[in-house]
């Protein structure tokens, strides 16, 4: 069981930082994408999607489908 839920953090935590890497976002602070927790990531897509970049991430995820 521990392996199934740390594959399932680890796929979600890539997940995301692949999408904020398309939208634009290296790092924050000093800090890479890849040092952050998978909270700190999901805040962060959280924000961008309904703040800044909304715009953008729509144009991405349709060019996905």
């Amino acid at each position: 069981m521990k392996n199934i839920l740390r594959t399932a953090v680890q796929q979600r935590r890539q997940y995301l930082i692949d999408k904020l890497l398309k939208i634009g976002v290296f790092k924050k602070e000093d800090r890479h994408l890849y040092e952050w927790t998978l909270s700190d990531l999901e805040r962060e897509y959280e924000y961008m999607e309904t703040n800044q970049v909304k715009g953008k991430m729509e144009q991405e995820n349709q060019q996905l489908q």
